[in-house]
């Protein structure tokens, strides 16, 4: 193991860092590409054209009974797209807002110094806005907008859907703990992010985070139960427990009643204790990580380095050759990049600064292949990743064009398999895949390091908004396509675990575990979902699946093509299994930038030039590489 931790080492030191040593105002432009895919995800009416190539979108989504807007508008017309595909999944859209949320307050001095509060607050108020229009009332909230096989069956952008989109309701007969605790900690966040800037929204985001979260402890349900639509794609194999905590303390830092930080420390168990990685369904380290900021308490400090120590060379976790901790093989980039950015919050040792800036370095291009795995960045980038609207098909046909129409620039893929391959193929899922969750902690490892004054990043914390968000969102919108497809797609669907090896064009998936799952969730997964012809991001952290019960959810249908809404009742289960959240890539020929400048095939938004000075690059490099060397030896 001894010689494990330096071969380790010495392969990164040969490797140079070219990825990480780069200045300031880079990182500054990636996180301003990162945040600009999210909306290129935008559902609803679109305030701006800053994405060219999105109009408006499921525009009639909305809860049962509600009112339409002056402009005809659904009131859950708005808020963001999972991932490549067009359903509004509760739990993983809500974990993506609180970790804007987190990064923003962690790093806001930065994400100011490269200009990007405005932007970066749009993103957050987007998602945010939807949440409080989701929750129609006390105990009432709209889980998950769209069923996940009927939208995964077709493929063509979200402009052209024309499935029916029905609205899955969380009430106080069919709770949802983890999705609504999950929108409780984004909006206590949003609350603290907003407080100097917009002072009345902040309020308004407390407000109903302090209802959600009351509504969450008193009917503590698992969601799957209450919306089984879910299951195929965001199955909580964690359980609640973890959300529980997660919603207390957000909820203690944005009030400071210790009611909230008691009801935290009631509901932390050994599992959340021990948890091994922070994801959209286990967001357990996270809750040590917070508690420790907020108490102090070592015992706290103890836990999550327990965690870390797990993701360093030596710590237990796979590496790959080229370096990325390899946590499992669906969707790899995402939890590396995420753990990096709580290491990054946490800071404590070198040994965890420098695993943080090694995973950054690798998934922007410095590993073997030369491949950065965001879309738009480096001379080597993604191009055709798994998304709908980018690739832009309009016969419904996954494989027509051949290349993606757009380029969807700042998404962050899936990642390498465990020996660092990688293919630009849109089919699959598993390495070319981008959501919501995937660039949420990608967001705040960047923002930790994007300063425009200092050529030597150093994250910075600031608990307070430097800078004032741009107005709420306007009801201008931007054209919308008028053609339709014309045939159903045959898509691979994309599958709920972990494959251990290049994907077939059926995965069996089995989810990674991270954790002894709570007492709510059974302890062994039921079945493996069936998987239809589309794509989804649904490699859990804890392998307790619960099988579908028949409890019913109210929900209401609305399509695309009709402004009538109408009462369902919630599907028992789910029959195509399609789990996948779609999410195509950007085009080999006729690329198109979120600028809306048209680019041939190799578009490359970050011209090699970024590297100017090739010498004080490599003595950076030796001196980071050496630092790192010393602290997996003395680790």
């Amino acid at each position: 193991m001894y010689y494990q931790k330096i071969f380790i080492v010495l392969l990164l030191l040969t490797t140079g860092f070219s990825g990480l040593v780069r200045s300031a105002d880079d990182y500054c432009d990636i996180l301003q590409k990162s945040l600009m895919f999210y909306k290129a995800n935008r559902a609803g009416r679109l305030p701006d054209q800053d994405v060219p190539w999105r109009g408006n979108s499921a525009l009639n989504d909305a809860s049962p009974g509600s009112s339409k807007d002056s402009n005809g508008d659904g009131n859950l017309s708005k808020g963001y797209y999972d991932a490549g595909d067009g359903v509004k999944f509760g739990l993983p859209g809500a974990y993506s807002m609180a970790m804007l949320g987190w990064g923003y307050l962690e790093f806001s001095n930065n994400i100011a110094s490269c200009g990007l509060s405005s932007l970066y607050l749009d993103t957050i108020k987007w998602g945010t806005d939807f949440i409080i229009a989701s929750h129609v009332s006390d105990n009432e909230f709209a889980g998950q907008v769209g069923d996940g096989n009927l939208d995964h069956s077709f493929w063509g952008p979200p402009e052209m859907m024309t499935m029916a989109r029905p609205t899955f309701m969380l009430n106080s007969t069919h709770g949802g703990t983890e999705v609504v605790m999950e929108a409780a900690a984004a909006l206590a966040a949003a609350s603290m992010a907003f407080q100097s800037s917009n002072p009345s929204y902040a309020s308004t985001c407390l407000a109903h985070a302090k209802t959600l979260y009351n509504f969450g402890e008193t009917v503590q349900t698992k969601y799957t139960l209450s919306i089984p639509n879910a299951a195929s794609f965001y199955e909580s194999y964690s359980g609640y427990q973890d959300e529980l905590v997660w919603g207390s303390v957000w909820l203690y830092a944005a009030t400071k009643d210790t009611t909230y930080l008691n009801k935290a420390k009631q509901y932390f168990t050994s599992n959340i204790a021990y948890g091994q990685v922070h994801s959209w369904d286990n967001v357990s380290p996270g809750c040590v990580l917070k508690l420790y900021q907020l108490t102090g308490d070592s015992t706290y400090k103890n836990y999550f380095e327990q965690s870390m120590n797990y993701w360093l060379p030596g710590g237990g976790i796979q590496y790959t050759p080229g370096g990325l901790a390899f946590y499992q093989q669906w969707g790899p980039a995402r939890y590396a990049t995420t753990m990096a950015f709580l290491a990054q919050v946490y800071a404590g040792a070198a040994k965890y600064t420098n695993f943080a800036q090694s995973q950054l370095s690798y998934v922007l291009g410095n590993n073997p292949k030369g491949q950065s795995f965001v879309v738009g960045y480096g001379p080597n980038h993604p191009k055709n990743p798994h998304h709908r609207a980018a690739h832009h098909s309009t016969t419904n046909d996954i494989n027509n064009p051949i290349n993606n129409v757009y380029l969807l620039t700042g998404a962050l893929v899936g990642g390498p398999g465990a020996d660092d391959s990688y293919a630009d193929d849109r089919t699959d899922y598993i390495k070319n895949e981008v959501a919501l969750d995937y660039n949420a902690g990608f967001v705040g490892l960047l923002a930790g390091y994007a300063t425009g004054s200092s050529s030597t990043p150093t994250p910075t914390v600031s608990s307070t908004p430097s800078s004032t968000p741009s107005s709420t969102p306007s009801s201008t919108p931007s054209s919308t396509p008028s053609s339709t497809p014309s045939s159903t797609p045959s898509q691979t669907p994309a599958v709920t675990s972990t494959p251990s090896s290049t994907p077939s064009s059926t995965p069996s998936q089995t989810p990674a575990v991270t954790s002894t799952p709570s007492t709510e969730g059974s302890s062994t997964p039921t079945s493996k979902p069936i998987e239809s012809s589309s794509d989804d991001h649904n490699s859990n952290t804890n392998s307790n699946s619960h099988s579908v019960g028949s409890n019913e959810v109210t929900s209401t249908t609305s399509s695309t093509t009709s402004s009538t809404t109408s009462s369902t009742s919630a599907p028992a289960s789910t029959s195509s299994g399609a789990s996948s959240t779609g999410n195509p890539s950007t085009p080999v020929d006729g690329s198109t930038q979120l600028t809306g400048a048209t680019t041939g095939e190799g578009v490359n938004d970050h011209s090699t030039s970024e590297d100017s000075s090739a010498s004080a690059k490599s003595m950076s490099s030796i001196l980071i590489a050496v630092s790192l060397l010393l602290s997996v030896l003395l680790h």
